[in-house]
Protein backbone atom coordinates (compact mmCIF):
# COMPACT_ATOMS: atom_id res chain seq x y z
CA UNK A 1 0.00 0.00 0.00
CA UNK A 2 1.46 3.73 -1.04
CA UNK A 3 2.66 5.36 1.84
CA UNK A 4 2.72 9.39 2.57
CA UNK A 5 4.08 11.84 5.00
CA UNK A 6 1.40 13.76 6.63
CA UNK A 7 0.88 17.39 7.82
CA UNK A 8 -1.94 18.30 9.25
CA UNK A 9 -4.01 21.85 9.39
CA UNK A 10 -2.11 23.37 11.79
CA UNK A 11 1.36 22.26 10.45
CA UNK A 12 2.27 19.28 13.01
CA UNK A 13 3.83 16.29 11.23
CA UNK A 14 2.26 13.63 11.98
CA UNK A 15 4.65 10.99 9.95
CA UNK A 16 4.36 8.29 7.69
CA UNK A 17 1.42 6.54 7.40
CA UNK A 18 -0.97 4.70 4.66
CA UNK A 19 -3.09 6.60 2.26
CA UNK A 20 -6.35 5.56 3.25
CA UNK A 21 -5.14 6.36 7.12
CA UNK A 22 -4.24 10.08 5.85
CA UNK A 23 -7.28 10.30 3.65
CA UNK A 24 -9.13 9.06 7.11
CA UNK A 25 -7.55 11.83 9.44
CA UNK A 26 -8.39 14.87 6.42
CA UNK A 27 -11.85 13.78 6.28
CA UNK A 28 -12.98 13.59 10.07
CA UNK A 29 -11.23 17.30 10.25
CA UNK A 30 -13.95 18.10 6.92
CA UNK A 31 -10.73 18.58 5.10
CA UNK A 32 -8.97 17.63 1.82
CA UNK A 33 -5.84 15.62 1.16
CA UNK A 34 -3.29 17.96 -1.08
CA UNK A 35 0.18 16.66 -1.89
CA UNK A 36 2.09 19.05 -1.39
CA UNK A 37 5.89 17.71 -2.13
CA UNK A 38 4.89 14.71 -4.90
CA UNK A 39 9.11 14.52 -5.65
CA UNK A 40 9.84 13.79 -1.71
CA UNK A 41 9.89 9.58 -0.52
CA UNK A 42 7.33 9.18 0.64
CA UNK A 43 4.88 12.08 -1.10
CA UNK A 44 4.24 14.57 1.61
CA UNK A 45 0.44 15.55 1.22
CA UNK A 46 -1.52 18.38 4.35
CA UNK A 47 -4.50 18.32 5.31
CA UNK A 48 -6.49 21.55 3.80
CA UNK A 49 -9.50 23.14 2.24
CA UNK A 50 -8.74 22.75 -0.98
CA UNK A 51 -12.07 24.65 -2.13
CA UNK A 52 -10.09 27.92 -0.30
CA UNK A 53 -7.29 26.97 -2.17
CA UNK A 54 -8.76 26.68 -5.07
CA UNK A 55 -10.07 30.40 -4.85
CA UNK A 56 -6.98 31.43 -3.37
CA UNK A 57 -5.28 30.42 -6.83
CA UNK A 58 -7.68 32.08 -9.32
CA UNK A 59 -7.68 35.29 -7.40
CA UNK A 60 -3.85 35.61 -7.94
CA UNK A 61 -4.10 34.31 -11.48
CA UNK A 62 -6.43 36.90 -11.89
CA UNK A 63 -4.14 39.72 -9.92
CA UNK A 64 -1.48 38.40 -12.60
CA UNK A 65 -3.56 39.13 -15.68
CA UNK A 66 -4.74 42.47 -14.90
CA UNK A 67 -1.12 43.43 -14.12
CA UNK A 68 -0.06 42.66 -17.66
CA UNK A 69 0.76 39.30 -19.95
CA UNK A 70 -1.90 36.84 -20.79
CA UNK A 71 -4.92 34.85 -18.70
CA UNK A 72 -4.73 30.60 -18.10
CA UNK A 73 -7.51 29.60 -19.99
CA UNK A 74 -8.87 26.42 -19.12
CA UNK A 75 -10.67 23.66 -21.43
CA UNK A 76 -12.44 20.60 -19.89
CA UNK A 77 -12.02 16.92 -22.03
CA UNK A 78 -13.01 13.55 -21.18
CA UNK A 79 -11.45 10.26 -22.54
CA UNK A 80 -15.08 9.88 -25.02
CA UNK A 81 -14.68 12.68 -26.44
CA UNK A 82 -15.36 12.71 -30.30
CA UNK A 83 -12.88 13.62 -33.45
CA UNK A 84 -15.29 16.79 -33.73
CA UNK A 85 -15.62 18.30 -30.77
CA UNK A 86 -11.39 17.81 -29.64
CA UNK A 87 -11.30 20.05 -33.04
CA UNK A 88 -13.79 22.89 -31.74
CA UNK A 89 -11.36 22.49 -28.24
CA UNK A 90 -8.67 23.12 -30.88
CA UNK A 91 -9.68 25.59 -32.38
CA UNK A 92 -10.96 27.82 -29.42
CA UNK A 93 -7.12 26.85 -27.39
CA UNK A 94 -5.22 28.30 -30.79
CA UNK A 95 -7.71 31.53 -30.26
CA UNK A 96 -6.80 31.68 -26.98
CA UNK A 97 -2.79 31.27 -27.92
CA UNK A 98 -3.29 34.08 -30.58
CA UNK A 99 -4.27 36.88 -27.70
CA UNK A 100 -1.29 35.61 -25.73
CA UNK A 101 -2.71 33.48 -23.49
CA UNK A 102 -1.90 30.32 -21.79
CA UNK A 103 -4.36 26.94 -22.27
CA UNK A 104 -4.73 24.25 -20.13
CA UNK A 105 -6.16 21.38 -21.16
CA UNK A 106 -7.74 18.82 -18.37
CA UNK A 107 -8.98 15.76 -18.72
CA UNK A 108 -11.31 14.10 -16.51
CA UNK A 109 -11.00 10.33 -15.77
CA UNK A 110 -14.50 8.77 -14.03
CA UNK A 111 -14.34 5.64 -12.47
CA UNK A 112 -12.96 3.03 -14.36
CA UNK A 113 -11.09 5.47 -16.42
CA UNK A 114 -8.84 5.57 -14.19
CA UNK A 115 -6.91 2.60 -14.61
CA UNK A 116 -6.18 4.58 -17.94
CA UNK A 117 -3.53 7.26 -16.35
CA UNK A 118 -0.76 5.61 -17.23
CA UNK A 119 -1.73 4.52 -20.68
CA UNK A 120 -4.45 5.90 -23.07
CA UNK A 121 -4.75 9.18 -20.70
CA UNK A 122 -1.18 10.50 -21.43
CA UNK A 123 -1.41 9.48 -25.20
CA UNK A 124 -4.82 11.91 -25.47
CA UNK A 125 -2.55 14.56 -24.04
CA UNK A 126 0.39 13.71 -26.51
CA UNK A 127 -2.16 14.31 -29.30
CA UNK A 128 -3.15 17.37 -27.96
CA UNK A 129 0.50 18.72 -27.53
CA UNK A 130 0.93 17.43 -31.22
CA UNK A 131 -1.95 19.37 -32.63
CA UNK A 132 -1.11 22.04 -30.72
CA UNK A 133 2.76 22.43 -31.79
CA UNK A 134 2.69 25.38 -34.76
CA UNK A 135 0.50 27.42 -32.21
CA UNK A 136 2.43 26.85 -28.56
CA UNK A 137 5.21 25.15 -26.60
CA UNK A 138 4.76 22.76 -23.90
CA UNK A 139 4.42 25.04 -20.21
CA UNK A 140 3.52 22.37 -17.77
CA UNK A 141 2.33 18.95 -17.75
CA UNK A 142 1.16 16.95 -14.61
CA UNK A 143 3.11 13.94 -13.91
CA UNK A 144 0.38 12.16 -12.09
CA UNK A 145 -3.34 11.74 -11.55
CA UNK A 146 -4.69 15.49 -9.44
CA UNK A 147 -7.73 14.53 -8.21
CA UNK A 148 -9.38 12.44 -10.85
CA UNK A 149 -7.85 14.42 -13.50
CA UNK A 150 -4.77 15.00 -15.64
CA UNK A 151 -3.42 18.33 -17.51
CA UNK A 152 -1.34 19.92 -19.68
CA UNK A 153 -0.80 23.78 -20.25
CA UNK A 154 0.40 24.85 -23.34
CA UNK A 155 1.82 28.60 -23.84
CA UNK A 156 2.36 30.57 -26.99
CA UNK A 157 4.99 29.72 -29.26
CA UNK A 158 7.85 32.48 -29.32
CA UNK A 159 9.36 31.36 -32.24
CA UNK A 160 6.73 33.52 -34.51
CA UNK A 161 6.16 31.84 -38.16
CA UNK A 162 2.50 31.75 -37.50
CA UNK A 163 1.67 31.65 -41.68
CA UNK A 164 4.25 28.75 -41.63
CA UNK A 165 2.83 26.98 -38.79
CA UNK A 166 -0.59 27.12 -40.32
CA UNK A 167 0.51 25.95 -43.71
CA UNK A 168 2.22 22.88 -42.10
CA UNK A 169 -0.97 22.61 -39.81
CA UNK A 170 -3.12 22.45 -43.76
CA UNK A 171 -0.88 19.98 -44.83
CA UNK A 172 -1.24 17.81 -41.96
CA UNK A 173 -4.54 17.96 -41.75
CA UNK A 174 -5.41 14.55 -42.52
CA UNK A 175 -3.21 13.37 -39.50
CA UNK A 176 -3.00 16.08 -36.74
CA UNK A 177 -7.51 16.69 -36.73
CA UNK A 178 -7.90 13.46 -35.85
CA UNK A 179 -7.80 11.38 -32.75
CA UNK A 180 -8.95 7.90 -31.57
CA UNK A 181 -11.63 7.61 -28.95
CA UNK A 182 -10.03 5.85 -25.97
CA UNK A 183 -13.66 5.16 -24.63
CA UNK A 184 -12.67 1.37 -24.52
CA UNK A 185 -13.74 -1.09 -21.88
CA UNK A 186 -11.64 -0.23 -18.84
CA UNK A 187 -9.91 -1.79 -16.66
CA UNK A 188 -9.87 -2.17 -13.02
CA UNK A 189 -6.94 -0.45 -11.42
CA UNK A 190 -5.15 3.06 -10.91
CA UNK A 191 -3.57 4.28 -7.83
CA UNK A 192 -5.24 3.41 -4.55
CA UNK A 193 -5.15 7.20 -3.40
CA UNK A 194 -7.14 8.23 -6.42
CA UNK A 195 -9.54 5.75 -6.54
CA UNK A 196 -9.68 6.73 -2.95
CA UNK A 197 -10.84 10.22 -4.06
CA UNK A 198 -7.37 11.51 -2.92
CA UNK A 199 -6.70 15.15 -4.02
CA UNK A 200 -3.63 15.14 -4.93
CA UNK A 201 -2.17 18.60 -6.50
CA UNK A 202 1.17 19.60 -6.74
CA UNK A 203 2.55 22.65 -4.85
CA UNK A 204 4.78 23.31 -7.93
CA UNK A 205 2.41 22.74 -10.34
CA UNK A 206 -0.90 24.75 -8.86
CA UNK A 207 -3.29 23.11 -9.57
CA UNK A 208 -6.86 23.68 -9.83
CA UNK A 209 -10.32 21.00 -10.99
CA UNK A 210 -10.85 22.66 -14.62
CA UNK A 211 -13.12 25.02 -14.90
CA UNK A 212 -14.02 25.24 -18.55
CA UNK A 213 -13.49 28.52 -20.32
CA UNK A 214 -15.92 29.47 -22.95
Amino acid sequence: MREVRLIDKDGKNHGIMPTEEALRIAREQGMDLVEVAPGEQPPVCRVMDYGKLRYDQKRKRAQASRGGGGELKELGLSMKISDHDLGVKIRQAEKFLEKGHKVKFNLMLRGREKSFQDSLAPQLLDRIIEMMSDRGAVDQRSSRMIGNRLFVIIAPSRSGGRKEGKTKRDQDKGENASIHSEAGPPHQGGQAAAQAGARTPSAGEEELPPETSS
